[in-house]
């Protein structure tokens, strides 16, 4: 049995969860400051810009990841139909 997913791609498996997490704890940080910001006329820009850098960041983190499982799903179905011919006992 083969190794579905490839010691290369595991450091981008790594890098698109700590980009998924990262970004969550920033779109965290991202409401808490426009719920304390409410009260003023309207949201500062920071807090605009702040959430939108953590969307685009949320959309790269689970693209990442399914683009690796894509990849892993299909080697591994790749790998499933290969047939192993053995050579005759004697």
């Amino acid at each position: 049995m083969s190794d579905s997913l490839p010691r290369a791609f595991k450091p981008w498996l790594i890098a698109s969860v700590a980009l998924l997490v990262l970004s969550l704890a920033v779109l965290a940080v991202s409401v808490t400051a426009a719920f304390v910001s409410f009260q003023q006329t309207g949201t500062p820009l920071w807090v605009v810009v702040l959430g939108a850098l953590s969307v685009f960041g949320i959309l790269l983190g689970f693209g990442g990841i399914f683009l690796l499982m894509a990849v892993a799903g299909v080697k591994a179905f790749r790998d499933g139909r290969k047939v192993q011919v053995l050579p005759p006992e004697r």
